[in-house]
């Protein structure tokens, strides 16, 4: 037993002397479980900060209300001007906010129309312009709208009838009308017969008693949803996410490709091409060409793997795709040159690798939803190559974007590719690697 107790002392003193694996058994987890807390602790406690374009047509007081309760609650940012052509800051109309949608700067708007509540009108008409990139994001941003509205103006329905009711029967006979349709509701169904009445002020919140009968108006809030952009998809779904499966498969790929220059130095086969008229940097050269050749055949076999098996249509803008492929792939080669030359191992390569493509996929928008996500990771996100990438895929397939529109996007990818790369070489220099 002795002996047993020995070796495994002995193995515990191996593991603890391992960084690499120290950190991948406790550290890199403890990080990861963080990250997807706090993502997934924001959706249970309820998402807020959700970006919403908003213009508001109606003088109702009603609407005036609408508007200061999206203002002030947590769940939305509303957003109510936009930059025109000339740098000036300019108050959407309802063409410019669609504009604003189709073009991705936004996933939806709603459009409060100058007849959105008038005296006989029996609930507010609302429209609501959106682009569902992610079919998960809109359910929650319809859902959360229609929760926070209903929730504020408990009264307007009701009220209404009473108004039809008195322009129709005449103003005795309609308040003896509505008094009793009252006194029968509360009677059978236990609600404040004032709730009923509307004796609450449109304009107010509901009172504590009355706060658990107010889904007996759910039919007060008429939301006229128009879908602006991929109405044409065949498959959205898929659309949508085949980006991001590609590109975490595409750095885990492009990572252990570029960590090959360990086992290459092991094996001496550096040393013997050093030893012909070939300096490091053919080597570099010939090592990230390779990679951006291997990562622009694997997104672009994923791609069409995906026509194939999901109807995902990516011949209309092939030539667009094709550039944001090889963008992307530039960037992710780039990543994973960076790793080896910062690394002492392969293992250690492939182990930060391992864990930055998980926390970039996963902050990234591969997985889900960034507006789902607490707004210090949200602006974490806009610095990993998984975020620009899915922004370029998602611009080409799913709102056929021109190279106009991706030109940004494109500058940013190539852009990272250039600045990563410059940083690796300036290391690769110093010759630890090989």
């Amino acid at each position: 037993m002795k002996q047993i107790l020995r070796l495994i002392k002995k193995d515990y003193i191996l593991f603890w002397g391992d960084k690499l694996v120290v950190s991948l058994t406790f550290i890199i987890p403890i990080i990861l479980i963080a990250i997807w807390g706090a993502i997934f602790g924001n959706i249970d406690s309820g998402v807020a900060g959700l970006y919403l374009a908003f213009v508001n047509n109606s003088s109702s007081p009603v609407t005036s209300k609408i508007e200061r309760v999206l203002d002030t609650t947590k769940a939305f940012i509303l957003i109510k001007k936009y930059t025109d052509e000339k740098g000036n800051r300019v108050l959407f109309d309802t063409n410019t906010v669609k504009d604003f949608v189709r073009k991705g700067k936004s996933s939806a708007a709603l459009v409060i129309p100058a007849d959105a509540y008038t005296d006989t009108s029996l609930g507010i008409k609302l429209r609501f312009y959106y682009d569902p990139k992610n079919g998960m994001e809109m359910q929650m941003i319809q859902g959360m709208l229609q929760r926070t509205i209903m929730s504020q103006i408990p009264g307007i329905f009701m009220q209404s009838l009473q108004r039809q009711a008195m322009r129709t029967l005449g103003v005795d006979s309609g308040k003896a009308f509505n008094s009793e349709i009252a006194l029968t509701v509360s009677k059978y169904y236990k609600i404040d017969p004032k709730l009923v009445l509307g004796s609450y002020p449109i304009d107010s919140n509901l009172p504590p008693e009355a706060e658990k009968n107010r889904n007996i108006f759910g039919n007060i809030l008429q939301l006229e949803q128009i879908q602006l952009v991929g109405a044409d998809i065949s498959n959205p779904w898929a659309t949508r996410s085949v980006g991001g499966w590609a590109i975490m498969f595409l750095m885990f790929t492009l990572t252990a490709s570029s960590s090959s220059l360990f086992e290459e130095k092991k094996s001496g086969v550096v040393l013997r091409i050093l030893v012909s008229p070939i300096s490091r940097v053919h080597i570099l050269w010939s090592k990230y060409l390779y990679n951006i050749s291997l990562g622009f055949i694997q997104l672009t076999v994923l791609f069409v793997a995906g026509s194939l098996m999901y109807r995902i249509d990516i011949f209309s803008n092939f030539v667009n795709l094709l550039l944001v492929i090889l963008a992307a792939a530039s960037a992710c080669t780039a990543f994973g040159m960076l790793l080896s030359a910062f690394s002492k191992t392969a293992a250690q390569a492939n182990g930060w690798g391992t864990f930055l493509i998980l926390a970039m996929s996963s902050i990234g928008g591969a997985w889900f939803p960034t507006s789902f996500m607490p707004g210090y990771i949200q602006t974490i996100s806009k610095f990993t190559i998984v975020y620009w990438s899915m922004d370029g895929f998602l611009q080409v397939l799913w709102r056929q974007a021109g190279i106009e529109s991706i030109l940004p996007t494109l500058g940013i990818l190539f852009g990272v590719a250039i600045v990563i790369s410059s940083i690796s070489v300036l290391q690769f220099k110093k010759g630890e690697v090989f």
